[in-house]
């Protein structure tokens, strides 16, 4: 017992600290994407706050399982490279009953998890898409499109011919303001910038390089054309306050397991019903033309003697036959099209529900991985763990990623693309484990050489290429 607690308390430091570490590194890249269209918006410091805890669950089911790789190579790293391994095994303990109470928690980590992806993560998510939702809405921006009028603003319709994405510098700019008395007011300018004032209740249009082309309330008749180099132009913001709306739609990733397979239930349902549906009316009449064309009976049998090939109602029942030909090939289309939507809204919503599951194992495969890979990069140190978690890390998530992309496009089944590389990484695990566990007996580590050398090698051409 007291071993089982000096293992287990080797791994939390490593553990907390590789979870510390991953997850700011999510934190910084999700901040560099949302600087701009959150940060600079005028939003209180709870809403940036929300919104950071919200998408604060998806970087934790991430960096969790990455954790837990990284914590056992650490922590069997040090255990190996301080010969305290090797006093184990003099002592009659096999390696393996070192490994047997992290793969304990690291199933209970597994089954939180599990509970986490299912019931947590999907409603961050929900949550996070309605209030950026709501952000979108309260950011000048959101009306701002170019090449179409805009008429959200009361009173004023702007034209925009582009905008730059980078600098969000608006170009060739035209805005139709609607006086008092009626009498509109015409602005043209090459360019400009748009901020808020008054804590974001009314929007600022700072122009650049234009005209402003007046009428004359009192006489029609006369024309003011005044030119600028700059001038400003207020307008009331048509949503300052962030409106929060209540979404009834949901994707894939704000699901729950049990809402995702009612989504698939339907899906299955729909394929049945289509399929019967064109079994009775398309498919027979497809088996009628098939008959009609295996017969040769485009005329009738009585007048085939006397009709030449070259006659005009041979010519015409070949044209009949031809649309309807065409006619029925389209409703065929049109059948596979519908069956095959259903087809790829099931693949879609059944990834989803495997990857709940096959992501939150990955915490036992890793730990398969990480144990025997520790105590061979024991003279490593920190380094070579780190390029092993990233390697292994990065190959699994690949093979994922590729596996779902394969799924939804009906490549692959969805069951076999989200355990694809569970199944590969946790047979590799298990043999360097069970060859780990023999090696006490038979002192044979050709495999565990020719592994390190392998990495090792990896490692001095990433240097090279570094």
């Amino acid at each position: 017992m007291i071993l089982v607690r000096y293992v287990l308390k080797e791994h939390i430091a490593p553990f907390m600290a590789a979870l510390f570490v991953i997850t700011f590194l999510f934190i910084v890249d999700f901040l560099v994407n949302i600087l701009d269209s959150v940060l600079s918006k005028g939003l209180p410091m709870g809403t940036v706050l929300e919104i950071f805890v919200l998408n604060l669950a998806w970087m934790l089911s991430l960096s969790i399982p990455m954790a837990v790789l990284v914590a056992c190579l650490m922590a069997f790293g040090r255990l190996s490279g301080d010969h305290e391994i090797t006093a184990v095994k003099a002592a009659g303990v096999a390696p393996l009953s070192l490994m047997r109470p992290v793969l304990l928690v690291a199933s209970l980590l597994s089954l939180l998890l599990i509970l986490f992806n299912n019931w947590v993560l999907p409603e961050a998510n929900h949550r996070s898409v309605e209030l950026m939702s709501a952000v979108s809405r309260k950011k000048p921006h959101a009306f701002i499109d170019a090449g179409s009028l805009i008429t959200q603003f009361p009173d004023v319709q702007i034209w925009i011919n582009h905008i730059d994405p980078a600098s969000g510098m608006l170009y060739g700019v035209q805005v139709f303001e609607m006086q008092n008395k009626g009498n509109p007011r015409i602005v043209y300018a090459d360019s400009a910038s748009l901020e808020y004032i008054d804590n974001g209740a009314t929007l600022m249009f700072r122009l650049r390089s234009g005209e402003n082309h007046i009428l004359d309330a009192e006489n029609p008749g006369k024309y003011f054309r005044i030119r600028f180099s700059s001038q400003d132009f207020a307008m009331k913001n048509v949503d300052d306050r962030l409106d929060r709306r209540d979404r009834n739609y949901r994707s894939d990733r704000e699901m729950p397991i049990e809402m995702m397979f009612d989504v698939v239930k339907t899906a299955q349902e729909n394929q049945e019903k289509y399929l019967a549906d064109y079994n009775k009316t398309l498919f027979m009449q497809l088996r009628e033309l098939n008959s009609t064309l295996l017969g040769d009976s485009i005329v009738p049998k009585a007048a085939s003697l006397e009709v030449k090939a070259d006659s005009i109602r041979y010519v015409r029942a070949i044209q009949r036959l031809k649309v309807q030909e065409r006619s029925q090939l389209r409703i065929v289309e049109r059948a596979y099209k519908r069956i095959e939507a259903e087809h790829k809204r099931e693949a879609q919503y059944l990834v989803e529900i495997h990857k709940k599951f096959s992501t939150s194992v990955a915490c036992i495969i890793f730990v398969l991985i990480g144990a025997p890979l520790g105590i061979m990069a024991r003279k490593g140190g920190i380094g070579t763990g780190i390029i092993y978690s990233l390697a292994f890390f990065v190959i699994y998530w690949a093979s994922l990623m590729g596996g779902e992309n394969f799924a939804d496009r009906l490549m692959v089944s969805p069951i076999l693309a989200m355990w694809f590389s569970n199944i590969i990484i946790g047979i590799f695990g298990i043999v360097i484990t069970i060859h780990m566990t023999l090696d006490r007996y038979s002192g044979n580590s050709g495999l565990f050489y020719r592994v390190r050398r392998f990495i090792q090698w990896i490692t001095r051409l990433n240097k090279k290429i570094g």
